[in-house]
């Protein structure tokens, strides 16, 4: 059986003070209203009206964002996506994902893409790190100056100014309708956490499905980068926010026990090179794991039907990742096997980094629909109280693409939100 057949799935597969001098050369993070300035280049970026965004603002948030806008024009971004330009190299490294497509070399040159367009903006950041140490030792021998009776007059009396007024933030207003439908993907994620917050909702108890149907209640397109995400991200109404949260989260995962899912991981995509790659009786590791740097593949008994144009799935993700560990894992794939699930299992390769940042930590490919609902009912039986979400799904070929259920449904919500009953 062909496991490049069988893979298909994976597709499934974002006020400057004068320093003390212990803090020279010390980046100092991003005041609320340079946050907010950023959201709204996202905005702008991702399709929603400056003019509608403008409203409202003040002259030196409008100025600022004018500014940037300029300067990400002029700029050579080296292939950064529209919507991501301005971030910092550590919230782009986490908010511009690679789906890993059927084809294994378009997948590689993205990556490729993005790891030099992140590193050649690290550097930028070095420099510019560079050149603000220097301006706050400047800044130092001028207060200095000033203890000693000798300081220069200000060259720009209108500098304290600026720096007062990009510290101002400003109101949270709920958009219109009209406005709500010119976002899509993470900004439109943001406006959804915000309109839940104002309704006193919580997202992240939500069911992927009910989700999605608030998405199009609130005519906001999210789309399947936000559907794959873990629930909490949800809630968040920035990038910065996710990263802040995400880094929380990271340590909260053992050490150990990362460093036992590290080993696993490199065993099984060793195992997966190997002519033997039966782990147990009836489970076995798709050839396929030992060229993928995301997902790692079995078979459990019979596995998938080749060339399928429907693949039906199981999702499920635990409330502590520390709970899954390696030998958890291959329990649950064993149980699978004694209850007669036909079908492909797949987990994710990094526990702290990825496994932190998803949805759907366990995907399970389903032979058929019952082999699919058996193994979810499994699966929530084998975790019990440690399970967090669950959903079953179904990948499809259309017009002879490969569509993922998280593709598919938020196909179904840009359709409704720009449905003719939706004007």
């Amino acid at each position: 059986m062909n496991f490049e057949r069988q893979s298909q799935p994976a597709p499934e597969d974002k006020i400057m003070q004068t320093p003390k001098q212990e803090n020279i050369g010390v980046k100092q993070p991003l005041s609320a209203g340079e946050i907010k300035v950023n959201e709204y280049i996202s905005r702008i970026l991702g399709g929603e009206s400056k003019d509608s965004i403008f409203q409202g603002l003040p002259e030196s948030f409008k100025a600022s964002i004018e500014n940037k806008l300029a300067q990400s024009t002029k700029e050579d971004e080296g292939g950064i996506p529209p919507q991501h330009r301005g971030l910092d190299s550590e919230t782009l490294d986490f908010i511009w994902t690679i789906p890993e497509y059927v084809d294994r070399k378009k997948t590689e040159e993205l990556k490729e893409k993005k790891a030099k367009a992140i590193a050649a903006l690290r550097k930028r950041e070095s420099s510019e790190t560079k050149k603000e140490k220097q301006t706050a030792n400047e800044k130092k021998i001028a207060e200095l100056r000033r203890e000693l009776g000798i300081e220069k007059p200000l060259e720009n009396p209108t500098a304290a100014t600026e720096v007062k007024a990009s510290s101002l933030d400003a109101e949270t207003t709920s958009l219109s309708i009209d406005e709500r439908k010119k976002l899509s993907g993470w900004s439109a994620g943001y406006e959804l956490a915000k309109v839940a917050k104002q309704q006193g909702l919580d997202l992240s108890t939500f069911s992927r499905e009910e989700y999605v149907d608030y998405a199009i209640q609130n005519f906001l397109a999210i789309d399947d980068s936000q559907l794959r995400m873990p629930p909490w991200q949800r809630m968040c109404e920035s990038v910065q926010e996710i990263v802040a949260i995400n880094k929380e989260k990271r340590v909260l995962i053992d050490k150990e026990t990362d460093k036992a899912f590290s080993k696993f991981c490199f065993e099984i995509q060793k195992k997966a090179g190997e002519n033997n790659l039966f782990i147990q009786d009836k489970i076995r590791v798709r050839q396929g794991t030992k060229d993928s740097n995301s997902w790692l593949f079995f078979k459990v008994n019979n596995g998938t039907a080749e060339g399928s144009k429907e693949t039906y799935k199981s999702y499920v993700s635990v409330k502590d990742l520390n709970k899954l560990t390696p030998e958890r894992f291959t329990s649950l794939m064993a149980t699978l096997r004694d209850a007669g699930y036909n079908g492909d299992i797949k987990i994710f390769q990094d526990l702290a980094t990825q496994g932190v940042n998803l949805n759907d930590q366990i995907v399970m490919h389903g032979a058929s629909k019952n082999d699919a609902m058996l193994a979810l009912g499994v699966a929530e039986k084998f975790f019990g109280d440690d399970l967090d979400q669950k959903s079953v799904g179904k990948d499809e070929v259309v017009n002879g693409k490969n569509h993922s259920y998280s593709e598919i449904l938020a196909k179904k919500i840009k359709d409704a939100i720009n449905s003719p009953k939706n004007p």
